[in-house]
């Protein structure tokens, strides 16, 4: 068994309406994308990450219980054969390769759809795919399958990092606080804080309530006062989604329901390739992904 690396993070599906970003529900398109991608011969699902790296999805697999996507990448470099060193004898040989074609290299993602985005929890390592690769692929991907039907989707694919540190820390480093989002429950509906009348099965267990900062600043003091009320023993808020600047200056989201601990996974190794498992791994990740 061998360690892996798994990073953590948030994929969305989002457009610019009247320079508002709004966002669409992830689940229901990008299960229509990869049926779509793959339907394709593998030939057409190749896309080119450099003049010298290339990828494709080999397979996906959805599974409703969970509702988490298994997608396994391929990618490979060329243009590069120098001849073998022998790491025993340091003797070198011809390199068999041609020179179109390269080491195959898998990547490993499995998302979990919830609340119309997707945690991704994907495998990480040298010459891997990247968050930024698997999007460029897909959003790639989108373009095509815009072209050849009137069902289209609108928007592209986004991604953001999830800070894996105490909440309120990671909180307090941020240097701006642009939305947040409050999973409320329920029953607030029939309170006289909102005033509404029958509940009905058909809403939800959790409400979303999105507090949005004006352009240009912060909502990041209103929020301490939320986090407070979301600690007490009687608090209906089962939920805070925060998105905001990190000190790097990227974007990043911090969720209560996400703070975890474990990064690494351990995977069994085929002793002739030095591959890792295909089985081994998904397995893993679900394990991590059963806890939200």
């Amino acid at each position: 068994m061998q360690k892996r690396k798994i990073s953590f993070n948030w994929l969305h599906l989002s457009s610019m309406v009247e320079n508002e970003e709004v966002f669409a529900n992830v689940e229901s398109n990008l299960l229509v994308l990869l049926s779509n991608i793959g339907a394709l011969p593998k030939v057409q699902r190749k896309y080119n990450i450099t003049k010298d790296k290339f990828c494709f999805v080999e397979n996906y697999r959805f599974d409703e219980r969970t509702h988490c996507v298994e997608l396994l990448f391929k990618s490979a470099k060329h243009s590069y054969r120098a001849p073998l060193l022998d790491k025993n004898t340091v003797e070198a040989r011809e390199n068999p390769k041609r020179i179109e074609e390269g080491e195959q290299i898998k990547t490993h993602v499995l998302l979990k759809l919830k609340d119309n985005d997707a945690i991704v929890f994907l495998e990480t390592g040298l010459n891997l795919m990247t968050m930024s690769n698997i999007v460029e692929y897909l959003n790639s991907f989108i373009v095509l399958y815009n072209n050849s039907t009137e069902e289209r989707i609108i928007g592209k694919f986004t991604f953001s990092m999830v800070p894996r540190d105490d909440f309120r820390e990671v909180l307090d480093s941020m240097s701006r606080v642009v939305c947040a989002e409050l999973f409320i429950n329920k029953s607030l509906l029939g309170s006289d804080a909102l005033n509404f009348c029958d509940i009905t099965e058909d809403i939800q267990e959790n409400m979303v309530l999105s507090l949005k900062s004006e352009k240009k600043k912060s909502i990041k003091n209103s929020l301490y006062q939320v986090i407070s009320h979301f600690s007490g023993s009687n608090s209906k808020i089962n939920r805070i989604r925060v998105k905001g600047k990190m000190p790097n200056n990227n974007e990043g989201i911090i969720d209560t329901s996400f703070i975890i601990k474990k990064e690494y996974i351990e995977v069994e190794q085929n002793a002739d390739t030095g591959e890792f498992d295909t089985p081994s791994m998904f397995a893993q990740l679900k394990l991590l992904a059963n806890d939200f």
